[in-house]
């Protein structure tokens, strides 16, 4: 049984939605419970027992490659871990089993970016695509970001940190924290390794 509440109360602890945008989110997170996939699909990390963060996301409607970003969350008591960092990279993963290439769109405010971190996405590999200063409210501004991922590239990627490994002697990118990784685009989701969870 997929409880939602838990992805509400993440969501709500970041003081970073409005009323309204958590009754959006409310009814997203229904959708997805009842129908995963149809058309929501979610990515979870979690420390231990404990929600970490989330993304729900789905396929854009009328495009063959856009995936859009409803909600990404990561818990206020892991915004310096590197949970946001792991969930991009799990819906990568995510899409491109079953895409050979995609383009992921993020619609977000100055506030929700602001609880990831500071330029988060841009420091992720994303482009600004549409900026409105002040959209929401003064200093609250509307970003629009994408990246495009392909897995030439990603395959690209992997093989040079293999390379890179090789030539320090050790595994790329160090020490890695334990933690679950679910992607709940069933009710069962899929759990694997989460890399730099850490707890605070």
């Amino acid at each position: 049984m997929i409880n939602i509440r838990e992805y509400e109360l993440l969501t709500l602890e970041t003081g970073a939605f409005k009323d309204i945008e958590l009754d959006i989110l409310k009814e997203a997170l229904e959708t997805w419970k009842l129908n995963p996939g149809k058309p929501y699909e979610l990515i979870e990390l979690r420390d231990g027992r404990t929600l970490a963060g989330y993304c729900l996301y789905y396929r854009s409607p009328n495009t063959e490659y856009t995936y859009d970003v409803h909600s990404f969350v990561v818990g206020r008591d892991y915004r310096s871990s590197a949970v946001g960092i792991r969930l991009l990279e799990l819906l990568e993963e995510a899409i491109l089993v079953k895409e050979r290439y995609a383009v992921l769109r993020v619609e977000t405010s100055r506030t929700k970016e602001a609880s990831l971190g500071a330029e988060f996405f841009n420091t992720n590999g994303f482009q600004t695509i549409g900026h409105i200063p002040g959209f929401y409210e003064l200093d609250n501004d509307y970003y629009i970001y994408v990246r495009a991922v392909s897995r030439a590239q990603k395959l690209a990627a992997e093989e040079a940190a293999r390379k890179a490994a090789e030539g320090s002697g050790g595994p790329a990118g160090g020490a890695s924290a334990g933690g679950d990784a679910s992607a709940g685009g069933d009710a069962s989701g899929t759990e694997g390794d989460a890399a730099g969870e850490s707890s605070t």
